[in-house]
């Protein structure tokens, strides 16, 4: 999957437009006649969020489809709801290539198009590679046409996210749209529990870090699923042990550990997480309990979808991921098995109390345009078109979000953004709703997710079973309001474009990170060689990118 590649599917509220795709066709079909003689690209329709082109124009574009989707019948990646919307618009897209598989796999080929010289015209990149693109000078200035084209929601995204397009901007330039994502639904980590073997085992729900190890040693040696074979462990991990799926990032808060983020020390600089001496505490227990067979002895080979196996199998009982893990793969798990039962809690800190869980930064991925494109904004009336027919006048969140199957069947757009609250406001509306009975008021989104709720509650259908411990009155939004009240919740503090350094040497440093990490919870290297790694990703690069990260730090204030 790579989860949040669902994510993607979680939607929000936001600004309603005041025009219809209908008014606007009929305007621009007028304005197109009037002006025929300059061409769509000067005629004045094309300065409208949803100006239609006409005659239309052909956009090409590079796709990545996560492994787990499956589109509706007579659907698919390049034939579905969306095209066709952009064929009203005026858009004629074809793709030059689509990977259907994992991120790593579209980031590969991606930079083999980007070394070649020959891009599409559209394409999602991640902050290295747009900023290998901004100084090869292969992709246009989006400033001028974000300005003149981004609708009032779109706008309203980036004001609430106002880092997002700090990350996109070089010299005073955006030369991209973020692909802003609502991170406290999308990344933050609770701690979801198997209950149905907390009730066969009589153990309590955890309410501190003693207890949760306790789960973690109860499920791997008791026998929770009574088939009287060892095959179960306490916590599920893959190979991307830091913002992966899942991640142990959540285990690493327990501990006051916040891994690959930048936060504030007590003067206000930036510090990196990953170097802190809490991350050596954590990892060290991470050793004891793979030692104790508490961790998939095959993790560091596994990812996210053979972990979602083990879950969905039976094996699992604890799991430190996001609020929509309970649609992917714990709702695949119930399924399966009636009578398995997950709920989301938060996770305790090792000193009392919850631990202060970290959320990534609002922008992983960039939507870029190629350079010399005859019509730029295209990128940008496309991110208007999404906001639009989700939660505009005209939305129809059933047949352009998420259909009643789920989130499994997707109509993508080629481009989406959300905004940072949006998860949060959905359960808060969706729980007034249901408290009083009456979804008056709720937009598309919300009601869809009322109505699937009440499916699962009234009519016990497992299609929504997922949507109701997600965003439902007892659903992991509820546990990420909390943290939020709490002031618990601590997000990236590094809001710039990629710094030189990180440029050249960031990828480098994550591998290094990850492959220590590894090791030392396989036991192949002594916990002692963490100090060595602090002491490698200083000398490699860290330093000077930590100097430049605060001298970004120190012209915000």
């Amino acid at each position: 999957m790579k989860g949040r590649r669902h994510f993607s599917f979680i939607l929000t509220s936001v600004l309603a437009l005041s025009l219809t795709l209908t008014a606007c066709g009929e305007a621009n079909n007028k304005q197109a006649e009037d002006n025929s003689s300059n061409g769509p690209g000067n005629d004045s329709a094309a300065i409208e969020p949803f100006g239609k082109y006409d005659p239309p124009i052909d956009v090409t574009a590079a796709r990545f489809i996560t492994q787990d989707v499956v589109y509706p019948d007579g659907q698919s990646e390049s034939d579905n709801a969306w095209e066709s919307l952009y064929q009203e618009m005026g858009i004629n897209l074809s793709y030059d290539w689509i990977v259907k598989g994992t991120d790593a796999q579209y980031f590969q080929k991606l930079n083999l198009s980007i070394a070649s010289g020959e891009i599409p015209d559209i394409l999602m990149v991640n902050s290295s590679q747009l900023k290998q693109l901004v100084e090869a000078d292969m992709v246009e200035d989006l400033t001028e046409a974000f300005e003149k084209y981004a609708s009032p929601a779109v706008k309203d995204v980036f004001h609430k996210d106002k880092m997002a397009l700090q990350s996109a901007t070089f010299d005073g330039k955006l030369y991209a749209i973020p692909k802003t994502e609502p991170m406290i639904g999308a990344q933050t980590p609770v701690l979801w529990v198997r209950t149905d073997w907390l009730s066969a085992m009589n153990l309590p729900e955890p309410t501190t870090w003693e207890e949760v190890l306790n789960l973690s040693e109860a499920f791997t040696t008791g026998d929770p699923d009574g088939n009287g074979q060892a095959d179960t462990f306490g916590i599920a991990l893959g190979k991307e042990i830091i913002n992966g799926y899942p991640s142990l990032n959540g285990f690493f808060n327990a501990y006051g550990a916040h891994p690959r983020i930048w936060k504030k020390d007590d003067s206000g600089n930036l510090i990196y997480g990953s170097i802190q001496p809490e991350v050596k505490t954590a990892l060290g227990v991470l050793a004891e309990l793979y030692q104790k067979g508490q961790l998939d002895k095959e993790f560091g080979v596994k990812d996210g979808s053979k972990v979602a196996e083990s879950i969905v199998s039976d094996r699992v009982g604890l799991l430190f991921g996001p609020s929509w893990a309970s649609q992917w793969p714990i709702q695949d798990n119930k399924k399966k098995n009636n009578e398995a039962e997950w709920r989301p809690y938060p996770i305790p800190s090792v000193d009392g109390g919850n631990a202060t869980v970290q959320m990534p930064f609002g922008a992983s991925f960039y939507y870029v345009v190629k350079k010399d494109m005859d019509h730029p904004e295209v990128a940008v009336k496309m991110a208007n078109l999404f906001l639009e027919k989700l939660y505009g006048e005209t939305a129809d969140y059933l047949k352009y979000g998420v259909d009643g199957e789920g989130i499994s069947t997707a109509k993508y757009s080629l481009i989406d953004l959300f905004a940072p609250d949006k998860d949060l406001k959905r359960a808060q509306n969706v729980a007034a709703a249901l408290e009083k009975g009456d979804p008056a008021g709720l937009n598309p989104e919300e009601k869809s997710t009322y109505d699937k709720v009440l499916a699962y509650r009234d009519g016990g259908d497992l299609n929504f079973y997922g949507e109701t411990y997600q965003s439902g009155p007892e659903g992991a939004m509820v546990v990420l309001q909390q943290l939020t009240d709490e002031g618990k919740i601590i997000a990236e503090g590094y809001g710039g474009a990629p710094t030189d350094t990180m440029g050249e040497k960031r990828a480098t440093l994550d591998k290094m990170e990850t492959e220590t990490f590894t090791k030392i919870i396989y036991g192949a290297l002594p916990l002692d060689q963490f100090d060595k790694f602090v002491e490698d990703w200083k000398k490699l690069g860290g330093d000077q990118i930590t100097q430049e990260v605060n001298e970004w730090n120190a012209s915000q204030k």
